[in-house]
């Protein structure tokens, strides 16, 4: 092999690695971008999981609130009752029901936060 003909087939070689780096460094590219996608979906995931978490608690916390609503309610309607029994128990049962909601958003903003 001749000296021209050693340098050609070196050329030859040089281009096709020069190629594949290229191709290497692209799908690296697309790797990180692809790495990048997954870590948002999975941040979106967390951030939708727990806005679900803080619904689900409110729900129950607004449906516990109703029902102590209601069990004043009907303790005011009926007859037998005192008047201060039932302001009481209608005081207490809201404040509770009203410190858990409060309780409730304040864990939910921070978790979206």
């Amino acid at each position: 092999m001749t000296t021209d003909e050693r340098i050609a087939q070196l050329e030859s070689r040089l281009n096709k690695l020069s190629e594949d780096h290229a191709a290497v460094t692209r799908q690296l590219a697309q790797a990180h971008v692809d790495q990048w996608q997954g870590r948002i979906d999975d941040l979106e995931l967390q951030v939708h999981l727990g806005a679900t978490e803080a619904t689900d608690r409110l729900e129950a916390l607004t449906s516990e609130l109703q029902t102590r609503w209601s069990k004043a309610r009907r303790q005011m309607e009926d007859a037998s009752s005192t008047t201060s029994a039932v302001a009481e128990t209608l005081r207490t049962g809201v404040e509770n029901a009203y410190k858990e909601l409060r309780t409730a958003l304040l864990d939910s903003r921070k978790k979206l936060t």
